[in-house]
């Protein structure tokens, strides 16, 4: 993995985006969840409620139902992610083609947010738009 920093030790663009990608796909699968430990601080804050917040956490959130519903929800993305880099912050984007509530032959786009704040060249803290009543 390239670890590209700048003079704040900040990663670049390219190497917050290859991070990002390389954790969401070892959690996306329960199987390689633990591998993303590595890459992620002890003090992983975490603002979705439904998780809470530590590296084991998230790990351990990956083996549960409630991880299988948002996978299965979020199914894979027809075009790859787009990401966002401002300073210890990266967005990724990632569209989504669901059916049409009001006609299910039919989809329409929309778009989910994950942003984190790296921190030595580890993710440290996530956000999303996650609610309560998605778990």
């Amino acid at each position: 993995m390239t670890t590209n920093a700048n003079t704040k030790g900040q990663l670049d663009s390219a190497a917050a985006s290859e991070l990002v990608m390389k954790v969401m796909g070892l959690l996306v699968d329960p199987a390689t969840a633990p591998q993303a430990r590595p890459y992620l601080t002890d003090e992983y804050i975490q603002h979705n409620p439904s998780i809470r917040s530590g590296a084991d956490a998230i790990i351990e959130w990956t083996q549960s139902e409630e991880a299988e519903r948002a996978r299965t929800s979020m199914k894979p993305a027809t075009e790859p992610p787009m990401f966002v880099h401002e300073g210890d912050k990266i967005v990724m984007i990632l569209p989504r083609d669901l059916p049409h509530p009001e006609d299910p032959s039919k989809t329409y786009r929309t778009y989910w947010f994950d942003m984190w704040r790296i921190e030595d060249g580890k993710l440290a803290e996530h956000w999303d738009g996650a609610t309560l009543s998605d778990a």
